[in-house]
């Protein structure tokens, strides 16, 4: 395996196809094949699911395919970094879990800076364990994360066995994610976990997002990992624009700014939810952040307060 195999398999996916794949990158379609064929091989299993349309990918190529595509971003950012040795640090690193308020403060921040000289801006986005990678491994000079209060133990360990520095910034309850135009809206009827029973669930990828399995409502438990009509998904914007085009409902927080207005997605309060989110950031032990970074962080606490 090698970087330009891992480039290979990033076109197939995108692609769906290995023939388009083939014809892209100038190769032939027997050689490519036998590529990925090997590549499935050294990781143990499946890829692709192929099929006389193409092929789709696995849960595990899934998988495969955001680690591949953080490579070749880590490589990509090698190169492209410019030297500002002799200019003020204006630089904002992040990474980050998929919630759109971190996002829309990383935005603002940058506009903000966006007449200077020169700067170097960083934004990485995954899974809570992604974000403490990145910070560890000085990718990034802070990660913003969120958990569930019943992973707040395990992730408190990790950050001192990491020896990362980590701060709150609020506590979320939890909200029913819908399309302002869902059939339950439009007939006036009330939206409750109960009444969305019937209706696909939306759910990222990945074992960290098990809070929205473990929310208590009216004093029952809520199971959706038995939800018979599921869809799993790896970006906050697949999840948005799914939800803005089908039934389907998700489980987040509260409104970001243009949620509604670009997306037409709206948040409902869970009724007597016993389950909290809690939002906070970390840094290196002994890091000492810029004004840039602590301009992001306090606009980031407002958003969520």
């Amino acid at each position: 395996m090698n970087l330009e195999h891992l480039e290979y398999f990033i076109t197939v996916a995108q692609l769906g196809s290995i023939n388009r794949a083939a014809q892209a990158l100038f190769i032939s379609q027997p050689r490519l094949g036998k590529i990925i064929r090997d590549l499935e091989q050294s990781a143990g299993t499946p890829l692709f699911t192929r099929s006389n349309h193409g092929v789709t990918l696995t849960p595990e190529g899934i998988e495969f395919q955001r680690r591949a595509q953080r490579v070749m971003g880590e490589l990509a950012g090698m190169f492209h970094r410019p030297v500002t040795d002799d200019l003020p640090d204006v630089s904002l690193s992040v990474s980050m879990t998929k919630y759109s308020h971190i996002m829309e403060s990383f935005i603002q921040t940058v506009l903000h800076h966006q007449d200077l000289p020169a700067y170097s801006h960083r934004l990485q986005e995954g899974d809570p364990i992604d974000v403490v990678e990145d910070v560890y491994n000085h990718r990034t000079d802070v990660g913003v994360l969120h958990f569930a209060q019943s992973q707040r133990k395990n992730m408190m360990a990790l950050f001192r066995e990491r020896q990362l520095v980590y701060r709150p910034l609020d506590h979320m309850t939890p909200h029913i994610l819908i399309s302002e135009h869902h059939p339950l809206l439009q007939a006036g009827k009330e939206v409750t976990l109960e009444s969305l029973s019937g209706y696909g669930f939306v759910r990222y990828e990945g074992q960290f997002e098990d809070f929205a399995y473990e929310i208590f409502s009216q004093g029952s438990h809520s199971d959706f990992s038995v939800n018979p009509k599921t869809v799993y998904i790896v970006t906050r914007a697949s999840l948005l624009h799914l939800l803005a085009r089908t039934d389907l409902y998700s489980i987040g927080i509260q409104d970001f700014t243009m949620q509604q207005s670009s997306y037409q997605v709206v948040s409902i309060p869970i009724e007597e939810c016993g389950g909290m989110l809690e939002f906070g950031y970390i840094l290196p032990a002994g890091a000492q952040l810029n004004s840039v970074t602590h301009e992001f962080l306090a606009d980031l606490k407002r958003r969520l307060s």
